[in-house]
């Protein structure tokens, strides 16, 4: 394996003087700061002159805070100083006032067969949806078990699969609407196009997890959910609804920015459920706010020891869950 990978930083929030980073991460550390020399440079108060660094190491790109005053978070959760963790494709970081997405090309899932590209067909309306792209995993199809929910015999399990399915993706849906320059109500009305659609042929829906991931199959039922609109009320959507979006475009951005969120979201739900309400609280303010330990000890009455252990335990936990859901639903 080569000892570099390619990555690229694409601001999805905050001050339009960063404009992205693309280039090749090695063994030598590539800086993050606010100084002049740094290669992804962040120019704010907010942002210290050496804040952190990407390095090539273990066959990953990995990021370290090199003692940042503001501190640096990967998917929500605060690094250490001095922390390193490996990102990967469609990571969230939280520098400053920016929020950024990595692109890791060669850690994303492989690209669907031939067979696979040439199956692929996209509804017409978001009352058929189209067969997934191919990924040929066999093992994936035990995982999706909402998607069996959706299809179950009885109502009442029926009911369960599709308000599961509702909570977890209307998020998602809702906010691509919108990023695609629909006005709130155009975005509310292709959320209920897209649920009513999955929900008036869920008792026959044969959605196949062995033959793509799902992220990338209710993408395109959205984006024909807002293609349909465009089309037939002509807001300014900015695409060109004939083709599909370029990989990089403002809407691939996204929708990857969506549905990292909503994983997010998903995964610190579940890790809350398994620990203490105050152990829970502790992580929150510490782990994921930066509230400095010895004031987190003075509202939960745990000792600093506790709260750090607490921090780098739940940590640990909501990555396992992310990689979890990341593995089952793309």
């Amino acid at each position: 394996m080569s000892a570099f990978l390619d990555l690229q930083l694409v601001s999805v929030s905050g001050p339009e003087t960063f404009v992205g980073f693309d280039g090749a991460i090695s063994e030598e550390p590539v800086a993050i700061g606010r100084g002049t020399e740094a290669a992804v440079r962040l120019e704010d108060p907010s942002v210290s002159r050496e804040h952190a660094e990407l390095m090539f190491k273990d066959g990953g790109v990995h990021i370290r805070d090199v003692g940042s005053r503001g501190g640096t978070s990967v998917n929500m959760m605060r690094l250490e100083s001095e922390e390193a963790v490996r990102l990967h494709d469609r990571d969230i970081l939280l520098i400053g006032p920016w929020k950024l997405l990595v692109r890791i090309p060669e850690d994303k899932p492989p690209p669907p067969s031939e067979t696979g590209e040439t199956s692929v067909e996209v509804a017409a309306s978001p009352d058929a949806p189209a067969q997934p792209e191919t990924r040929g995993d066999p093992l994936y199809a035990t995982r999706a078990s909402i998607f069996m929910k959706l299809k179950a015999d009885g109502t009442h399990d029926r009911e369960l699969g599709w308000s599961e399915f509702a909570d977890k993706y209307s998020r998602v849906i809702a906010g691509f609407a919108r990023n695609a320059g629909l006005p709130a109500q155009e975005a509310d009305d292709v959320l209920q196009d897209v649920l009513l659609g999955f929900f008036r042929v869920s008792d026959r829906f044969e959605y196949d997890p062995a033959k793509g991931r799902f992220r990338g199959y209710l993408k395109r039922v959205t984006l024909n959910a807002i293609r349909a609109r465009h089309r037939r009320k002509r807001p300014t959507t900015g695409f060109d609804d004939s083709i599909d979006p370029p990989v990089e475009s403002d809407l691939d951005t996204a929708w990857d920015r969506q549905w990292t969120e909503q994983l997010l979201q998903r995964a610190m739900g579940e890790a809350k459920m398994e620990v203490e309400e105050r152990t829970w609280r502790a992580f929150e303010l510490y782990g994921v706010r930066g509230v400095p330990a010895d004031e987190v000890a003075k509202e939960t009455g745990m000792t600093s020891a506790a709260i750090r252990h607490a921090k780098m335990r739940l940590t640990r936990r909501v990555r396992e869950i992310v990689d979890r859901l990341r593995d089952a639903e793309g």
